[in-house]
């Protein structure tokens, strides 16, 4: 997949629509504020099905805590025509290890790094998306990634989905 590239509009509530590099620019001003403070960075994908044909929306976000002082997000969105629920899930996580691959190498090439970094995806061990969580967290994992899960995983379930 390719769906992430630096000309992709991306949202905030605070900063509004922005493009990539800047999304990086207002992370790196944000950490420079409070330079010595640790950070989290999460990335999580949701996904809403619409009845107009089979669209698909899904959501991306990014959010920077400071921890134990809040944190700002950005979130883009991608449309696309109706999958299974197995698929989209599977899609969900795709794009969020696509984005990772992006965001995290713009970090690196900015020399920031004082922080931690994890995917949040929007499977748990209850509902229907018991029967894949393994292999979900497999393929994050296998990418080298720490993942967290439903409940834990507030910017899949809460974050991204707000958007959708």
């Amino acid at each position: 997949m390719d769906y992430f590239n630096k000309n992709l509009k991306f949202n905030s509530k605070t900063y509004g629509k922005l493009l990539f590099s800047e999304v990086i620019d207002r992370i790196s001003i944000y950490m420079k504020e409070v330079p010595n403070a640790m950070y989290s960075f999460i990335i999580g994908t949701d996904s809403t099905a619409s009845n107009n044909g089979g669209r698909i929306e899904y959501v991306t976000a990014v959010l920077v805590h400071r921890i134990g002082f809040g944190g700002i997000y950005f979130w883009h969105s991608i449309p696309d025509i109706g999958n299974s629920m197995y698929e989209r899930v599977f899609k969900e996580s795709a794009l969020s290890l696509e984005f990772s691959e992006v965001f995290l190498h713009e970090l690196k090439k900015r020399d920031m790094h004082n922080f931690s970094f994890e995917i949040h995806v929007d499977v748990g061990n209850n509902g229907k998306t018991r029967e894949i969580i393994t292999q979900v967290v497999g393929m994050i994992k296998g990418n080298g990634y720490k993942v967290v899960t439903k409940p834990y995983s507030y910017v899949a379930s809460k974050v991204a989905d707000r958007h959708t």
